[in-house]
């Protein structure tokens, strides 16, 4: 599987994936800008403001009935980092024009009415109703503040910002509440107008169409733009961690959460990242990993332990939940599961079933049109091009010295340690 890559104009290019395995088609429309905290809560808030009415549909009971009209199409909202790589844009889900019975362009007029939200968005006294800008800010915030109740994943971001603290990319995508709150109708438009004509826009289209057809409608469909890009996706990577930062905090949970953040030594675009890839689910990728199989199952140190890898920003989290008197047996445990590798104390068995279970995943990223877009810019970011087919070969190619000498370049930055204050109950046995 590749990607067709079309420029549309300077920092504007669409990218094809061709593919008739699926009964719908889908385009991702990403705008690409630079992490950046003084902007972060404008981008997370822009794009559901502007999907919240265009002129010709000024609000969601009329853009609700365009997608009716559309056979059930929805456009989304979009809004994520990928090392220190601000994204957010639009993308929908359509029926392939292969089953509309009426003889409708469904991805045209998708990809028209994409434009609209994008380019002629509803305005009131020449800027964003104050009305979609304060219904969607009191949404943002929710999400924001909801962040803390889901204590694995919460402990996961805090070991991130504490680790990377200082760096951009501690910066959260989705901003600050004081950062929301300070947005106004007229500051959000002035920031619109500049952003929209200044962010690198990566267009992914998966799907059956006519390729010459669709970057012709692409192009017209964006010539509102009067780009002046210059962007060029860059996330500081820092290879090896010079001392060790341990950091405390206490949370109404029964489980005690901790979270050991690792610089990795490997980032995507090193060219090899599969030899990280292999190590890191030999340590903690699956339930046939060392964390899995010793730390919890044969210790029952924890309630859950797993590695979680950044391939962007050349880090790796262990996230684990145990009782709140484990912690220091819990952390010599996954650190001596890390040292067991370095020394190539792994069996053939773990080796084959850590490979499986990479393969089996890469291959059912062919099953998913997101997951494709998400695998070819991520790579993109990268700025290499390499598909799920061809990563599954390289992956064969590891070996075990490959896996030890990557383990090697393992370093221990950051202990977060979540200590739960409740007492364990019946009702409230764990925080999984």
């Amino acid at each position: 599987m590749v990607v067709i890559k079309h420029k549309i104009a300077d920092g504007i290019s669409l990218n094809i994936i061709e593919t008739d395995k699926f009964k719908t088609n889908y385009i991702a429309v990403n705008l690409l800008t630079a992490l950046d905290k003084k902007t972060a809560a404008y981008k997370a808030l822009l794009p559901a403001v502007l999907k919240r009415g265009t002129v010709n549909y000024p609000d969601m009971a009329a853009l609700n009935r365009r997608y009716d009209m559309l056979y059930s199409t929805h456009i989304n909202t979009r809004c994520f980092k990928r090392g220190e790589t601000h994204i957010f844009g639009f993308s929908a889900h359509m029926l392939d024009n292969r089953f509309v019975l009426d003889g409708t362009d469904i991805v045209s007029e998708t990809l028209s009415l994409i434009a609209e939200i994008m380019f002629s968005p509803a305005l009131s006294d020449g800027c964003f109703s104050s009305v979609y800008v304060e219904s969607e800010k009191k949404n943002l915030i929710d999400l924001i503040k909801s962040k803390i109740n889901n204590k694995n994943s919460y402990a996961v971001l805090r070991c991130q910002e504490e680790m990377c603290r200082g760096e951009v990319f501690a910066v959260s995508e989705d901003g600050t509440v004081e950062d929301v709150e300070a947005i106004t109708p007229q500051s959000l438009f002035d920031f619109y107008k500049e952003i929209i004509n200044r962010a690198q826009i990566e267009i992914y289209f998966v799907g059956k169409y006519d390729n010459n057809l669709l970057v012709e409608k692409v192009r017209n469909a964006f010539s509102p733009i009067r780009h002046v890009s210059g962007f060029v996706p860059y996330t500081e990577v820092i290879r090896n961690a010079d001392t060790v930062r341990e950091v405390s905090e206490e949370q109404p949970v029964t489980q005690g959460k901790l979270s050991l953040g690792f610089r990795s030594g490997a980032v995507l675009s090193d060219g090899d990242y599969e030899k990280f890839i292999m190590f890191s689910e030999i340590f903690g990728g699956s339930p046939s990993s060392k964390l899995f199989m010793n730390v919890r199952e044969k210790l029952s140190l924890c309630y859950y332990c797993h590695a979680i890898p950044d391939a962007h920003k050349g880090i790796m989290i262990v996230a684990s939940g145990i009782e709140v008197d484990k912690k220091e047996i819990a952390q010599d445990e996954i650190l001596l599961q890390l040292e067991n590798i370095r020394r190539g104390d792994f069996t053939e068995d773990e080796y084959e079933a850590a490979k499986k279970s990479i393969i089996n995943g890469y291959r059912s990223i062919t099953d998913s049109a997101s997951g494709l877009v998400s695998w070819f810019l991520g790579r993109k970011l990268a700025d290499i091009e390499i598909s799920p087919e061809k990563a599954i070969n390289l992956i064969e190619k590891v070996t075990k010295n490959d896996i030890v000498e990557a383990a090697k370049k393992v370093t221990l930055d950051t202990v977060y340690f979540m200590r739960g204050t409740l007492k364990e109950s019946g009702e409230n046995k764990n925080d999984d």
